[in-house]
């Protein structure tokens, strides 16, 4: 059986005998491929069907290299590329700088992807501190889907296939931000598929164009062009450069960073810079996403300055028999690659061709653990411990599970639904003059016949296990009725579709109290003695509102649909079991500061109350609760 060969290969530049980074590596087309580090350096993994193809390697500016590939396995490869400036040339501009920006724009149909096509490839990140060295490093081998071109609003789904990380910061470390972007800069870098602002048709009056000196890239002549804000513009987010093939005006790649403005109007309002470089490569007859390359800086109000760092490369493109994976199977924009709990390991990616570390990046992983080892050797002598487990195999170990483990578990949700009522309705009159006191209160309304009312919950849950939760709800009342209420219970939650979107079926239980009050207006209160039911009401202007005080158990049952691993639409039918249900009159003080405002609540019947329905006296008010209560709503989970 013929395996895969390892072709190791070095980029200097033929003048300098400088390494070139970031040049492209390919073979058969450039269907395989890679780039080199900063060292100039790169590894490619060749399966028997391609050893027989030809080698490719390509960047802005220098002349293109090809030849056969050298037997294998063999010694490192030497390639040297030779600058190749190019002139525009004769091209005929007949318009402003923008149109070649919209022409450009006007042949992505012609120039990129008209189908779905799927991209193997390899991402990283990492948080390094003020001085170059990781805080932590993330690393993942992804399959990228990739709508057609033609639809910029779909930007398809990732799949993480294999995922190793290490972790540097301190264990004792206070506050813990994982900035980590995940892998869908795949995604948010394709400039040409998602239509970026500096090249949507809907944003050129914010940008300037101007053509900068020319270049080449594989034999072919560009356009640079650079853009940034029209002056006194302050809508354009983003300032750089692009490059535009002059024969057949494809977007070949561009670099850019966001703007003051852009960067407050970022999703990440904390950046302080932001940059990205993407490129883009030929693969039988389109252009497809080759690399991107993003760096964040930025400081918080709370813990250390962040320096993110993502790129992405493209190691493998497949235009047929291409998939759209499952929802199970897809990643999440929530996603955290630090979440894993897979080890560095030197050996991850054998078999695989990645992007190589640079060497002041693998020295720097290698500095970090052996400082670790060092200074726990350090302690256990201090404290007298033991220290013949300190060693090789001390490397650090997966938190997660204990930073924030609290927070982990806490979901909300926000619901809409009904309350049920029934009743006559009638005409209500209330007298209260408490003994002793100069407040009297003589109020009248008018109650049409109750039906099902309005009422808007938010739900907060702790999670006890994978299946079972608590629960506690607050509800308010709207419409005709207003009210407030809290159910208190747990709710137990199990996915009806293993491997699928997940569909729960849902059944909770929980004890319930809900108020439903009707305002009976708004009166003057010369007594600022005045105490109602053991409770002071000093103020100016009370409120009066009859309700009845519903006390009850609450069986659920229902349905929940997962949107993505943090959003959940839930439906749920309950019954009200009812233990006991009272009419009370609530006063409310109406002046002072709110925070300081007493109510206090009278049980009917009271001697010092008459209530009349109908003018016949009463201690019932004509509505009560019944027994179905629906809802739907959205629950998010803090961390999925």
């Amino acid at each position: 059986m013929v395996r895969a060969q390892v072709l190791h290969g070095r980029v200097l530049d033929a003048e300098t005998q400088q390494p070139i980074p970031n040049a492209q590596v390919g073979v058969a087309d450039n269907r395989l491929g890679t780039s080199t580090n900063d060292d100039g350096r790169f590894v490619l993994s060749i399966p028997p069907a391609y050893q027989a193809a030809r080698l490719t390697v390509a960047l802005l500016g220098y002349r293109s290299h090809t030849q056969a590939l050298p037997p294998l396995p063999g010694p490192e490869l030497r390639i040297e590329l030779k600058i190749s400036p190019a002139a525009l040339g004769e091209v005929q501009v007949t318009g402003l700088v923008e149109g070649i920006v919209r022409e450009a724009v006007a042949r992505i149909p012609r120039n990129n992807p008209a189908r779905a096509t799927q991209l193997t490839g390899f991402y990283r990140e990492s948080d390094n501190d003020t001085i170059g060295r990781p805080r932590y490093l993330v690393e993942g081998l992804l399959t990228v889907f990739k709508p057609d071109y033609r639809q910029p609003g779909d930007d398809g789904d990732v799949q993480i296939r294999q995922v190793r990380k290490v972790d540097l910061r301190p264990a004792g470390q206070a506050v813990r931000i994982d900035w980590a972007g995940g892998p869908f800069i795949a995604q948010f870098g394709d400039f040409v598929h998602r239509r970026a602002q500096f090249i949507n048709p809907r944003h050129f009056r914010d940008y300037a164009y101007r053509l900068g000196p020319g270049s080449s890239y594989a034999g072919r002549a560009v356009y640079v062009v650079a853009f940034g804000p029209r002056k006194g513009n302050s809508r354009a987010d983003c300032e750089g450069q692009l490059y535009i093939d002059q024969a057949s005006y494809a977007f070949l790649g561009a670099e850019w960073h966001y703007t003051a403005g852009g960067l407050r109007r970022a999703r990440h309002s904390g950046a302080s810079s932001r940059q990205l470089r993407v490129a883009y490569q030929p693969y039988a007859g389109r252009w497809h996403l080759k690399t991107v390359w993003w760096q964040t800086q930025a400081r918080l109000p709370i813990g250390p300055p962040l320096n993110y760092f993502g790129e992405f490369l493209t190691t493998a493109i497949d235009t047929a028999q291409v998939a759209r994976p499952g929802y199970v199977e897809r990643a999440q924009t929530h996603d955290v690659f630090l979440r894993t709990t897979v080890a560095y390991d030197s050996a991850f990616w054998a078999g695989q061709t990645t992007l190589l570390p640079p060497a002041a990046l693998r020295q720097a992983l290698l500095d970090q653990p052996r400082q670790q080892r060092a200074d726990s050797l350090f302690r256990r002598r201090r404290t007298g411990a033991d220290s013949s487990t300190v060693g090789p195999a001390a490397r650090p170990t997966p938190r997660e599970s204990g930073r924030l483990g609290f927070l982990g578990r806490l979901s909300f949700g926000a619901a809409v639904g009904l309350f049920p009522l029934a009743g006559a309705g009638g005409e209500l009159a209330v007298r209260y003059t408490p003994a002793g006191s100069g407040f009297a209160l003589r109020g009248t309304a008018a109650v049409a016949t109750p039906g099902p009312a309005l009422a808007t919950s938010f739900d907060y849950q702790f999670v006890l296990t994978k299946t079972l939760a608590l629960r506690l709800v607050t509800t308010w009342l709207h419409g005709q009725f207003e009210g407030e209420g809290w159910q208190l219970g747990a709710n137990y939650q199990r996915n009806l579709r293993p491997g699928h979107r997940p569909l729960y079926g849902r059944a909770g239980l929980a004890y319930i109290r809900q108020t439903v009050a009707y305002p009976v207006g708004t009166f003057d209160n010369p007594d600022d003695a005045l105490r109602v039911a053991g409770t002071k009401l000093g103020a100016d202007r009370l409120s009066a509102r009859l309700q009845t005080l519903t006390e009850a158990v609450l069986p659920t049952l229902g349905l929940g649909l997962e949107l993505t691993h943090q959003f959940e639409l839930v439906a749920d039918a309950g019954y009200l079991l009812h233990l006991r249900t009272r009419a009370q009159l609530q006063l409310d003080e109406e002046s002072g500061f709110f925070l300081t405002r007493s109510s206090a609540t009278i049980n009917l019947p009271n001697a010092d109350v008459d209530l009349r329905v109908n003018n016949q006296p009463t201690a019932t008010l004509p509505w009560q609760p019944q027994h179905w209560l629906l809802s739907v709503g959205l629950h998010y989970r803090l961390r999925p």
